[in-house]
């Protein structure tokens, strides 16, 4: 009769409510679950809390009063319940959320259940001594032996778990970063619950334990950001002067896209070693990943711009070579390479009105210079005074209409040229040169051809006719001028030329 009473009085209306809450809340989760994507992955654990809640009103408005020993057991599992779902929830809120979707790093599920399990047994524990009243000290004592031992047997497992777990809070480094670790470089695919996963310039999976990522120095190539300095050295012969070397090496690093213009290069002098004078470069890239590509961008050219401003690279190894040289075999091999240039210039219209001592004399003042594929002699825009040959190899003419726009107009080969506005006028260029393949030019500057026309400054009317010739035919055919107005041009455009080539040379009337 107790039992009827009981279950028609508080107890029934306790359950009644408490089933009523649950219920609706459980709706309303599911609906709001169904209506956001965010809300799905957290609508289990909130069920969880509201079945808590549930439990609590339940306990709360009668069901301790009348069963004691039973809600004291109802209680303790409750709470067990509500540890567990809010655990979880703040698990997902910080791991997935704002470790791997805001911060893109990582946090395996194997983290959250080690954690999960650590705080529920914590927990348990605290409820049995204040709920239940059970004395724990003995259990205690049970776990800590039973855990001292599975801790001797999987020693270096745990120590690689609890680094990993270091890791992940401390984030000294994240899935995408380049690293060195443990004697290895590479980039983090993965971290693990025993160990970092990076996959090296070589294209290999490294796995190195957790815990020698934490115990030994790492260096983290993408903090604080991704811009690094890195630093090659060269050296060079004690007969360059160290600021023609440095020149010709910033002139290099400047000519290499990867290369950062800010924080700008740098070339230092570090040692005076025993046959060479060593250098420094320290330059900055932004992509880790291009760093070996980029550093043999930079070898590279190096030694073609070094032979071309003869610049000596020094080594230890001695190789005798015995040839007999003779001031005849000297002289004709000089004759040789000067009549092979003055064949090439003889091929050029703008030197037509030079003696051939005059072009054997500026023929004997010019060389041969290399020029790696890829390097650009000259740039558009740019002030120039000097004018090339192609004796061997092949150039692109590249226009550029704006930064990041630009075209291939023309390609040029063997015995074709261009600068000769820039080395009579000193006009900026009005394309970019970019060399196809590995080339050879015969490169004539103010310098070399300025001592020509000193001494028969004839030559300038002659050739202001010649390019003002061109330049009429270019503007005649252009805007299709009768012979008339063509001849006209013609003496306006070689007037104009003669007085800007007087200028540039500093010629007198």
């Amino acid at each position: 009769m107790q039992f009827i009473q009981d279950l028609t009085g508080s107890l029934f209306w306790a359950m009644a409510l408490s089933l009523l809450f649950y219920g609706a809340a459980s709706i309303a989760i599911g609906f709001l679950a169904k209506k956001s994507a965010q809300m799905k992955p957290i609508g289990s654990g909130l069920n969880l809390i509201i079945l808590f809640i549930a439990v609590q009103l339940f306990l709360h408005l009668g069901a301790a009063e009348y069963y004691p020993r039973v809600s004291r057991q109802l209680n303790f599992y409750s709470w067990l319940v509500f540890t567990y779902a809010a655990l979880r929830l703040g698990l997902y809120l910080y791991g997935d959320l704002f470790v791997v979707r805001w911060k893109q790093g990582s946090f395996p599920a194997a983290f959250k259940n080690i954690i999960t399990a650590f705080v529920i047994i914590i927990v348990a524990l605290v409820l049995l001594k204040d709920i239940l009243d059970i004395n724990v000290t003995s259990l205690i004592a049970t776990t800590t032996v039973l855990t001292a031992t599975i801790g001797l047997a999987f020693q270096s497992t745990l120590a690689n778990m609890l680094a990993g777990l270091t890791i992940h809070l401390e984030k000294p480094l994240k899935q995408g970063d380049w690293i060195s670790a443990g004697g290895h470089e590479g980039r983090v695919l993965d971290i693990t619950l025993r160990s970092t996963r990076i996959i090296n310039i070589e294209h290999n999976e490294v796995f190195i334990p957790n815990s020698k990522v934490l115990s030994e120095a790492v260096v983290n190539y993408s903090l604080p950001d991704t811009v690094q300095v890195r630093k090659l050295s060269v050296g060079v012969g004690y007969a360059v002067p160290p600021n023609k070397a440095k020149t010709a090496l910033l002139d290099v690093l400047s000519a290499v896209p990867a290369v950062l213009r800010s924080p700008a290069p740098v070339v230092r002098v570090i040692s005076y070693g025993d046959f060479a004078i060593q250098f420094e470069m320290r330059y900055a890239i932004d992509d880790f990943a291009s760093h070996v590509d980029t550093e043999t961008e930079i070898m590279n050219l190096i030694w073609y711009k070094f032979k071309r401003s003869d610049i000596d690279i020094p080594y230890p190894v001695r190789s005798v070579h015995v040839k007999q040289v003779t001031p005849e075999s000297a002289h004709e091999e000089q004759e040789r390479k000067t009549a092979e240039i003055m064949g090439l210039l003889a091929k050029v219209e703008i030197f037509s009105p030079l003696s051939t001592s005059e072009m054997k004399k500026l023929a004997d003042q010019i060389c041969v210079k290399p020029y790696a594929a890829g390097e650009v002699p000259v740039r558009q825009g740019q002030p120039g005074n000097s004018f090339y040959i192609i004796k061997s190899g092949r150039v692109d003419v590249v226009v550029e209409k704006s930064e990041r726009e630009s075209a291939v107009v023309a390609t040029l080969g063997p015995g074709n040229f261009f600068g000769e506005m820039s080395l009579l006028t000193g006009a900026a260029r009005t394309a970019s040169i970019r060399v196809r393949d590995d080339a050879e030019f015969i490169v004539i500057d103010k310098e070399n051809f300025g001592s020509t026309l000193t001494n028969n400054p004839s030559i300038a009317e002659s050739l202001s006719l010649i390019l003002a010739e061109r330049q009429a035919g270019l503007v005649a055919e252009r805007d299709r001028l009768d012979a008339a107005s063509l001849e006209r041009r013609k003496k306006d455009e070689s007037g104009q030329m003669l007085s800007k080539i007087r200028d540039f040379f500093g010629l007198t009337q």
